[in-house]
């Protein structure tokens, strides 16, 4: 299997495996969204809370240029470190909502 093709099946482990875990409150459905033709992949929440609408994306992570680039995260979970602990490399992941400056800073890629 290429590298692509291993980035792409890391990243839909990882996606499945946390859209497994359901809010605490509400009706929230995890929907998982993965879009291989394009390399779009997300995580979002969609339902209600009492009488308060939620709706959000959770995770997006895509695939630019050979390396995983991870767009949002609004949970607690390490998602660089769960792709790294699969083997992708650090220089092929980009912490993509940090910007560039930051991103210099960090053991992984820059973009």
């Amino acid at each position: 299997m290429d590298k692509i093709e291993n980035y792409r099946e890391a990243i839909q482990q990882i996606l499945t495996k946390y859209s497994q875990y359901k809010p605490s409150y509400g009706e929230v459905e995890v929907e998982r969204i993965f879009d291989i033709e394009r390399d779009h992949y997300q995580l979002i929440s969609v339902g209600w809370n009492n009488q308060k609408r939620v709706y959000g994306c959770m995770m997006h992570l895509d695939i630019k240029n050979g390396k995983i680039w991870i767009q949002q995260n609004t949970t607690e979970v390490d998602i660089a470190r769960d792709l790294v602990e699969m083997g992708v490399p650090k220089q092929d992941i980009v912490i993509g909502f940090h910007t560039p400056k930051i991103r210099q800073l960090t053991d992984f890629a820059v973009g």
